[in-house]
């Protein structure tokens, strides 16, 4: 299973890095939009599990389509963007509130909630990608800081894990492992903006910028346990051998992409 981990997770992380890198903003948002269907389409399982395959590629259908439109609004009006990131934040205040009242919070998968939660952060990343000169590494950087976190919690968890961070929504998640994934993510972010000559107002700023981010993956990671819980899942799907379905791989960056947008415009500015 760690090697099958291992391999699945070079792969994806290997292509997406050459994508953003490498690809013109419009191919970077249909793949955006191809991921948001296979996601629609698992979010929408879980909410209906004895729904029928059309009525998944269907819903799924809406969302990328949503991913596509959402991305052209924030191009349109950062104003969006800010909106998008103040939602999450109090979106992800309430998963904090459940993790620190010890609730075991529980999230029915509905269709709007899988709408609300997957086509803003898509689409903010082409938003992202299709900043004039730094873009692409603005969007890789943020990428880049939950992938860490997300290797750093594993590691950390499995060497050091001892006090569950929430054992009533995640019980293999760890404290310790949280830790050491906030550890990760904040130098391989700061090495990013640097590598690609991310505009910055100061270290401090862009680390403390960092810590936000991945503390917004962590809970954004629960808030998708609190719908698999919800549905009796322990995996939102299996097409992605060792990590479950797509909706297991992106939901750090669900909320932490929004987060770091809105934190993109208040320190970097707009267009």
């Amino acid at each position: 299973m760690l090697r099958q981990r291992f391999v699945t997770a070079v792969v994806l992380g290997s292509a997406a890095i050459g994508a953003i890198l490498f690809l013109p903003t419009e191919a970077v948002s249909g793949l955006a939009a191809l991921i948001g269907f296979a996601a629609g389409a698992e979010w929408i399982a879980l909410a209906h599990q004895d729904s029928k395959g059309s009525w998944r590629w269907f819903y799924g259908l809406i969302v990328a389509v949503g991913v596509l439109l959402s991305w052209k609004a924030f191009e349109f009006s950062d104003s969006l963007v800010v909106i998008a990131a103040v939602l999450w934040t109090l979106l992800l205040i309430w998963v904090a509130g459940k993790v620190w009242a010890g609730k075991a919070g529980r999230v029915p998968a509905h269709p709007g909630l899988g709408a609300l939660i997957l086509v803003p952060a898509l689409g903010l990343a082409p938003y992202l990608h299709s900043k004039p000169i730094y873009g692409p590494g603005l969007l890789l950087t943020v990428l880049l800081v939950i992938w860490a976190g997300d290797i750093g919690a594993y590691l950390g968890g499995r060497r050091f894990g001892k006090t569950a961070l929430a054992p009533t929504i995640s019980p293999g998640k760890t404290r310790e492992g949280a830790s050491v994934g906030l550890i990760f993510a904040v130098p391989t972010g700061l090495a990013s903006a640097y590598l690609f000559s991310v505009p910055i107002p100061s270290l401090w700023v862009l680390s403390g910028a960092l810590i936000v981010v991945g503390i917004a993956g962590i809970l954004a990671d629960l808030l998708e346990s609190m719908a698999k819980r919800s549905a009796g899942k322990k995996d939102s799907g299996s097409l992605l051998p060792g990590h479950g379905g797509v909706l297991d791989r992106i939901d750090s960056m669900l909320g932490a992409v929004p987060l770091y947008s809105g934190l993109s415009i208040l320190f970097l500015g707009g267009h």
